[in-house]
């Protein structure tokens, strides 16, 4: 594998910030099992999952449904603190139009939706085991203590992590996967066909293809290398990407990307990331 970028720049590093962890006294296990069913099975399905707390486990299986298994973790200082968690602590789940949406629910979202840990007594955890059918778009999201994973599904792929890591394996489809402190692995059954972004800030990016691969890649690492064992060349700098005016000047900025085309080009492949390596590999090597 050759290395063909390098940008070695003096920065200041983001840290690294790890979620906090409280030592609770009590503590209360529950498992929640349910199959769902799609309105139209025959038609586009997606499954989306809005967790904050905990892991995401998603694998495709011969199936029109889905079988999902939620394990709850709540801790607390005392078992009235966990009786209110529980009180307070909701998984909703509802499907409408072939779109199956689970959400955790409770007093640490903030009114976008997203998640943010608050002064509590208490900390919830789920950790979601899924099977979908092989052929269903994915919506996933949490944002402490747990991975994203990800195998054997064809489909679109948007995939959120915060503190974690996300990995897809034996996929198909267009990807837009972020995390701030993790890395992100991904292999591809089938090369995409249309535009992917991969995005870290401490973390790598190990993104692998099948050996036909022809795709133009745009790269950026301030803190790291970048690798490929495919031939590649090249692309001119997109030198100016926005500009405004400041003073009476008009002030342009640079993306600072480079460009690399592999094969005969195609979609565009965005890989992003602060504090690590980009490797872009033939997965049968």
């Amino acid at each position: 594998m050759k290395k063909v970028l390098m940008l070695l720049l003096l920065t200041s590093l983001f840290p690294v910030l790890a979620p906090g962890h409280e030592t609770y006294k009590v503590e209360k296990k529950d498992s929640i099992v349910k199959v769902f069913k799609f309105t139209a099975p025959e038609k586009t399905k997606t499954v989306a999952i809005d967790n904050v707390f905990g892991s995401i486990i998603v694998s495709g299986i011969k199936t029109n449904e889905v079988r999902l298994e939620a394990r709850k973790t709540l801790r607390a200082h005392r078992p009235d603190d966990l009786l209110k968690a529980d009180c307070e602590v909701k998984l909703n789940m509802t499907e409408k139009d072939n779109r199956l949406d689970i959400y955790v629910d409770g007093p640490f979202r903030s009114r976008n939706g997203s998640g943010h840990r608050s002064e509590r007594d208490y900390a919830v955890t789920y950790d979601f085991t899924v099977q979908v059918p092989e052929k269903t778009s994915l919506i996933l999201k949490t944002v402490n203590d747990g991975d994203i994973r990800v195998q054997n599904v064809q489909g679109d792929f948007t995939v959120r992590n915060v503190n974690g890591h996300i990995e897809l394996q034996d996929i198909a489809g267009p990807v837009n996967g972020k995390t701030v402190n993790g890395r992100i692995h991904a292999v591809f059954r089938e090369d995409p066909a249309a535009a992917c972004a991969f995005t870290t800030v401490n973390g790598d990016l190990d993104v692998r293809f099948s050996a036909k691969l022809a795709a133009d890649f745009r790269l950026k690492t301030l803190n790291g290398d970048i690798y490929t064992d495919f031939p590649s060349t090249y692309l001119p700098n997109k030198t100016a990407t926005e500009s405004s005016r400041h003073q009476g000047r008009f002030v342009y900025r640079s993306n600072r990307r480079q460009g690399v085309r592999i094969g005969s080009g195609g979609p565009e492949i965005s890989m992003e990331t602060l504090n690590g390596d980009i490797v872009i590999a033939n997965k049968n090597k």
